[in-house]
């Protein structure tokens, strides 16, 4: 049987909205509150279960929205360099909050590390992924349609084709 000693696992998180914070479904992460995808959750608490049967390490992955990616609404927008810096600063910052929140709630007693950066999604897991040495990839599934999948492509769908360990979904629901 084959042991996983280094395990990735993607983490989704959005602002929080009112109603989330009211409820107590946020987490204060820096200066913001956010609100975990409970099918990443779902994904961390497997991934959590399977390192400690295997005494193997976690490594949180949580890619930030590129700054060119609104370039296609907006046009080219020139921001300066210092400006770029200071809003990827702060959303590492937020991201590392937020994924030391989880480490603490869920992955008591494992070696973890974290991973922050902006990027697109599937890359960016898929160069940690190699960069780690990772031997399981644990996700959550999107819970798009399949039709929106076909638009839209799936993260998971190219993760699974791409990735050279094995990859585990999690159904979204």
């Amino acid at each position: 049987m084959e042991t996983f000693q280094t395990i990735l696992v993607p983490i989704d998180f959005e602002p929080a909205d009112d109603e989330a914070i009211e409820q107590g479904r946020a987490v204060k992460a820096g200066e913001h509150f956010v609100e975990f995808s409970p099918a990443s959750m779902r994904a961390l608490s497997h991934a959590a279960a399977i390192a400690r049967g295997s005494g193997g390490k976690l490594v949180l992955v949580h890619v930030t929205p590129p700054m060119h990616s609104t370039a296609m609404y907006t046009g080219p927008v020139s921001l300066p360099a210092g400006i770029i810096e200071e809003i990827e600063s702060k959303a590492r910052s937020t991201s590392l909050s937020a994924l030391q929140h989880v480490t603490s709630t869920v992955c008591s007693g494992l070696e973890v590390e974290h991973a922050v950066g902006p990027g697109q999604p599937a890359d960016s897991v898929l160069q940690e992924a190699a960069r780690v040495g990772a031997d399981l990839i644990v996700m959550a599934a999107s819970g798009r349609s399949r039709v929106a999948r076909f638009f839209v492509g799936s993260t998971a769908d190219r993760i699974i084709r791409q990735s050279t360990c094995p990859v585990l979904v999690i159904p979204a629901k």
